[in-house]
């Protein structure tokens, strides 16, 4: 009995494993996912609109677009995206605070993650962390395109002597059409914040899982269409057969 259900029990297996691995998060590493050196305020990749900012310290709802992006990869504790606030003073590659997430005088920098639609983000790679208890890094999630972050509870945020390492991949588990990466203090006097987005990974649809059980229906069904078809030729040779 078993025999005519070994076929489509494969089939099952088949797509029970493809869709585990298609649960798995799918990462993105910007260091080598973009082009290095100076880059637009704004670029795209996989979907992914990803955008430097400008936001004042004391008008926390005023934010600029007049910065440009800086993508590096000179290391392992040293790869990813940052900001400048300046375009014409900005080095290709290199360390330091110029081209990197920071706190700016009356503005701090931030790079907005826009995946168009409400998306699960796993986690979020940083690099470049300065050493010891300085700024550090905040990372936050809204559906607001341009919220005021002084009213949002971050939803992770640290410093290098917090997380331990230089350059962590921050666990986040939430759903947000955009999420912000900034300096962790963002006040008048705050300053010495500077450090890389290096990645970001996100979490499958629920219509992955659906489409694993449509298709383990549909072979289910294609299974029992087959069976019957066989067995009515069956029946049908037998009867054309003199006795």
């Amino acid at each position: 009995m078993f025999g005519k259900w070994k076929a489509p029990c494969r089939a099952i297996v088949f797509v029970c494993l493809f869709g585990a691995v298609t649960a798995n998060a799918s990462t993105i590493n910007f260091f080598s996912a973009l082009a290095l050196g100076n880059l637009p305020e704004s670029v795209i990749v996989n979907g992914i609109t990803v955008s430097g900012w400008d936001v004042s310290k004391t008008m926390s709802t005023q934010w600029s677009s007049n910065v440009i992006l800086n993508n590096r990869s000179q290391g392992a504790d040293d790869r990813g995206l940052g900001v400048c606030t300046n375009p014409l003073n900005c080095p290709t590659i290199n360390n330091g605070n110029i081209n990197e997430i920071d706190n700016n005088g009356s503005t701090f920098e931030v790079i907005r993650l826009d995946f168009g639609a409400i998306t699960a983000v796993a986690a979020i790679g940083l690099s470049s962390l300065d050493s010891g208890p300085k700024d550090g890094f905040a990372i936050f999630g809204s559906n607001v395109a341009l919220p005021d972050l002084s009213t949002l509870t971050p939803l992770a945020q640290g410093t290098n002597q917090s997380v331990n390492q230089v350059d962590p991949n921050i666990t986040i588990n939430q759903s947000f059409r955009y999420f912000f990466v900034a300096p962790k203090d963002r006040g008048p006097n705050s300053s010495n914040s500077d450090f890389l987005l290096a990645s970001v990974s996100t979490v499958p649809e629920p219509t992955t899982y659906a489409t694993i059980g449509i298709g383990i229906l549909a072979l289910i069904s294609l299974s029992r269409m087959t069976t019957r078809r066989r067995n009515n030729s069956e029946r049908a040779i037998v009867n054309v057969i003199p006795e």
